[in-house]
């Protein structure tokens, strides 16, 4: 890996961009990663929540990526980058600040005219900000690539699961605590009804259901008549998910405790990412594993796309997450093969 790719990819590391921060600061920051693409000739605005850089005319190969982490600001003073052997330490090294880094170096000296690059603040937070700007880019794609981590292993990501996230609501009746008949008590009702949801795993092939927050109750000895549970689910298949809908509907119109009633929300924040196959032949042919990855990338919102082009990792999303330094320079070299060979691809009239 050449040195001043690697003194690039510690400032940002460095450079704090997490959720406590607010868009613009996260913006301003980072202008000096928008700054490269200013010098490799893209045309560079600055939009909501997002970098865009356009070279040529559409429709464009969208390159992406996230330049956000979920460390809060003040993570990157306490574990600052660092390399031990063949491991890049630190906040967001891995998710996704190495892919940023690949998709910079992967572009130098790269003669193709029809690119985009989208780089976003927000999307840790889910790409609320950032997804007009996106939605009117993927529009005029042709083929998207992403530049998230790839797997320990080296495999990359020729498919992604859906995210769909709400909240499960019990409410129930207040009483003395020791006085069980008085009241009604949301979290027992909550708890019946969660582990009901968290058995479903097993039945399905890709759908997972977790409960990832919970919150309720307002003394020891009063008997809770509020619970709130947050839901993070993942999806494949449409049927699963709705199979798993049908099971809300009727969990929540039953009451195992007498006085309790329940109600949902869940919205799909990102559809899956289904496998081209054009793209996973390609990646096949220079030796890339791509499997399905459980979890959920701004490439959703694009109808053709390959993943995982950024940096080999693990751990992501802790404080023991590291980047494989050695990767480095395999996926900045699939990338460039990619992007040229998606290039020829466009069609006499596109031209």
């Amino acid at each position: 890996m050449d040195k001043r790719w690697l003194e690039m990819w510690e400032r940002l590391v460095n450079t704090p961009t997490g959720p406590d921060i607010d868009l613009k600061e996260k913006i301003e920051s980072t202008y000096f990663i928008a700054e490269v693409l200013k010098d490799y000739g893209f045309d560079v605005q600055h939009r909501s929540a997002t970098h865009v850089a356009v070279r040529g005319t559409p429709p464009y190969i969208t390159l992406i990526g996230h330049l956000d982490t979920v460390f809060k600001r003040g993570e990157e003073k306490k574990r600052p980058f660092r390399v031990e052997g063949d491991r890049a330490y630190g906040p967001g090294v891995l998710d996704m600040k190495g892919g940023i880094i690949v998709l910079l170096a992967a572009l130098e000296s790269l003669n193709v005219d029809n690119l985009c690059v989208i780089l976003n603040v927000d999307e840790e937070l889910g790409s609320t900000s950032s997804r007009p700007v996106i939605d009117e880019y993927a529009a005029k794609t042709s083929y998207c690539l992403s530049f998230e981590p790839g797997f320990p292993d080296g495999s990359i990501i020729g498919a992604r699961k859906g995210a769909a996230f709400g909240k499960l609501v019990v409410h129930g009746k207040k009483g003395h605590g020791s006085r069980l008949y008085e009241g009604a008590n949301a979290i027992v009702e909550a708890a019946h009804k969660v582990t009901a949801l968290w058995a479903m795993n097993p039945t399905f092939k890709y759908l997972t259901f977790n409960p990832s927050i919970i919150s309720g109750g307002v003394k020891t000895n009063v008997t809770p008549d509020y619970v709130e549970v947050t839901m993070d689910v993942r999806f494949y298949d449409d049927l699963e998910l709705k199979k798993f809908f049908e099971t809300l509907d009727s969990i929540s119109s039953l009451s195992y405790i007498p006085g309790t009633r329940t109600e949902y929300e869940l919205n799909v924040n990102r559809g899956p990412m289904k496998e081209c196959e054009e793209l996973t032949t390609l990646a096949r042919s220079r030796g890339f594993n791509p499997i399905l990855s459980p979890g959920g990338g701004d490439i959703s919102f694009f109808e053709k796309g390959l993943d995982g082009l950024g940096v080999d990792g693990g751990n992501l999303h802790s404080e023991d997450e590291y980047a494989i330094v050695s990767s480095f320079d395999k996926k900045v070299e699939l990338a460039r093969f990619l992007i040229s060979e998606l290039s020829s691809w466009r069609k006499p009239q596109e031209l």
